[in-house]
């Protein structure tokens, strides 16, 4: 037995509240190394009288066996869900190989005799500690984002309003070499006219980049936190927009850049005025007062971008001075800002940019403040990386999922852009991904395949549809909430930051429809069908390019490559009557079956 392999952290995504009676309980060890792992648990104070001394009474329960629920090239994983009606767990484990018997808990990995160690082996001190599963600090996020279906929208990129007046390029006069100083005029009203579309899509959650006053197209850039950016309309649009969204059945998320603002910010511009005698010289990281040492353009803009500021930056640019959110005048303005969308346009959610550049501290009153004021607020964090310190109950709701990004990107994808990965390291990357994060956090993810900051999912495929397709149909049937990048559903392309956000195409002649059917019908499935929404994701087959994986009662096929193959059908489900979702028809599974190039089938048992 690999001892090394073996692993467990109490309070953790391995042990954590599901609800008020409920814990989760997860041990790693080594692959294929255990015969069986097994769960003993119970209440601290619960003791009892035997033979005149106390005895716990733990020695007396039942040991619990622990299933394994995942795998990764070097770990197994091996959970049980324990029911404690009276909240406080003391536990331990017994693992066992073909000849020995090793007891696990938070001071030992020792082999033992059971019967002729059971001073050792029931000694509480030992013992792993759950105190007590407080209500207060059971994850509290909202139940409608589990299920929603976003679509992110680049404002001046997606619609211009039939009344639109100003001096915009063309929309779609631009399909190559975009920048950030190109302006197509994009604005909220012409996401007003356009809601019928989403709807008839199916889309319950719309996530805005940033709309707030700002130079760029972007609008990363913030120079005013109060007021819309006039080239997308006004604050009152903005609120006939919330209004018709809700309307519709749409949640609305806005963009909060409270890492850094804009350059022009009245903050920024005050110190480089006042220098140190200005009241908000501690709301920034400047080196010392002549940090203005590079020339600026006729709009009082920084006009190279390549020497590093003598202030801290988003990155190195110096349009974007890094706000210190722990100075109390800071922290106050950016607290009020987040409230004010809240308590006058009725925003739903917050997308927290570069929140892991934001302090742990700052993030955990930012969620104490949103939350007075509406208790389902959404709060997600754009994290590329694992984010458990995150997402622990008491910062963000969620992150954006790029940690599944990465592994469909190089296991879908054809694209010499990225490494490609084999079948086992995509599956032992999934895997872990699922084991990372507690189960009420994966309901929450934001499960997206490209974005604003990412070259588009078609261009990454090289153009094959099919692809799409399929990459498309496994992030809806993960758990989390799926994500669609404006014009994905239409075959809209991009292949780099500035190249992804193309204009909308509205013109049907232009767009996949073919392709926008499989979509709607997608969205449709996900929202009606429980086990597409299921937590739950098994792999059966993993080999040749060849997935098949199941939900519960929903087993899907894939098959990724520009082959014709057969395919064995897992023991498990031979012989099984399935129907079929896309056909709706019935069928009879045997041992094999012959899947076409790209092609899928989703069945329910």
């Amino acid at each position: 037995m690999k001892l090394e392999a073996i692993n467990h952290q109490p309070k953790s995504n391995m042990a954590y509240a599901l609800n008020e009676n409920t814990l989760s309980i997860t041990l790693q060890t080594g692959r294929d190394d255990v015969k069986k792992v097994e769960l003993i648990v119970g209440d601290p104070f619960e003791w009892y009288i035997e033979d005149g001394k106390y005895q716990w009474g733990g020695k007396t329960f039942a040991h619990e066996m622990m299933t394994k629920t995942s795998f990764t090239e070097l770990f197994d994983y091996y959970n049980l869900e324990v029911s404690s009606t009276t909240k406080r767990s003391k536990y331990a484990f017994l693992i066992y190989s073909d000849t020995d018997v090793y007891f696990y808990g938070c001071r030992n990995l020792k082999k033992v005799d059971i019967k002729k160690d059971e001073i050792f082996v029931y000694d509480l001190f030992g013992y792993f500690n759950f105190p007590y599963i407080n209500e207060e600090d059971l994850i509290d996020s909202p139940k409608w984002s589990e299920n929603t279906i976003w679509y992110q929208i680049f404002p001046d990129r997606f619609n211009r309003s039939i009344n639109r007046k100003g001096n915009y390029l063309p929309f779609n006069s631009v399909t190559e070499n975009l920048t950030s100083e190109m302006f197509f005029g994009g604005d909220l009203l012409g996401v007003v006219e356009k809601l019928p579309y989403l709807k008839d899509l199916g889309i319950t959650g719309i996530y805005f980049t940033p709309i707030f006053k700002a130079h760029s197209v972007h609008k990363y850039d913030t120079e005013d936190y109060y007021n819309i950016d006039p080239s997308f309309g006004t604050n009152e649009d903005f609120k006939l927009l919330v209004d018709e969204c809700h309307k519709a059945g749409i949640k609305v998320m806005l963009d909060a850049v409270f890492n850094h603002c804009g350059f022009m910010h009245p903050f920024f511009q005050d110190v480089i005025k006042y220098k140190k005698k200005s009241k908000y010289w501690n709301c920034f990281y400047i080196q010392d007062e002549d940090f203005i040492d590079f020339e600026l353009d006729e709009t009082g803009r920084p006009k190279v971008h390549t020497q590093k500021p003598k202030y801290r930056t988003f990155a190195f640019t110096p349009h974007m001075p890094k706000l210190n959110t722990s100075d109390p005048l800071m922290e106050e303005y950016l607290l009020d800002v987040a409230t004010y969308w809240i308590k006058n346009y009725d925003i739903d959610g917050w997308r927290l940019d570069v929140s892991n550049e934001v302090s742990h501290a700052f993030w955990r009153k930012f969620k104490s403040t949103v939350r007075a004021v509406k208790s389902d607020i959404y709060i997600l964090g754009e994290n590329w990386d694992n984010s458990m310190p995150w997402l622990r109950g008491d910062q963000m709701d969620a992150v954006m999922n790029y940690s599944l990004s990465y592994p469909i990107w190089q296991y879908f994808g054809k694209s010499m852009e990225m490494a490609k990965i084999s079948d086992n390291e995509f599956v032992y990357q999934i895997n872990k991904l699922l084991v990372d994060y507690p189960k009420p956090i994966q309901n929450q993810m934001f499960n997206l395949l490209d974005s604003h900051d990412t070259m588009r999912i078609l261009s990454r495929f090289e153009g094959n549809v099919e692809l799409v397709k399929l990459a498309y149909l496994f992030i809806f049937t993960f758990p989390g909430s799926p994500v669609i990048f404006y014009g994905d559903e239409i075959g809209l392309s991009g292949k780099d930051t500035q190249d992804c956000r193309r204009c909308m195409i509205w013109d049907k002649s232009f767009q996949n429809v073919e392709l926008y059917d499989f979509f709607k019908k997608l969205i449709s499935l996900r929202k009606s069908n429980v086990f597409f929404q299921s937590n739950v994701l098994n792999f059966l087959t993993f080999e040749d390019e060849l997935l098949i994986y199941e939900k519960e009662k929903l087993v899907i096929f894939m098959n990724l490559s520009d082959k014709k193959k057969s395919i064995l059908i897992p023991a498990k489900i031979q012989h099984c009557t399935v129907h079929n979702l896309m056909t709706k028809s019935s069928e009879i599974l045997l041992d094999k079956m012959i899947i076409s190039e790209y092609d899928f089938k989703i069945y329910q048992k």
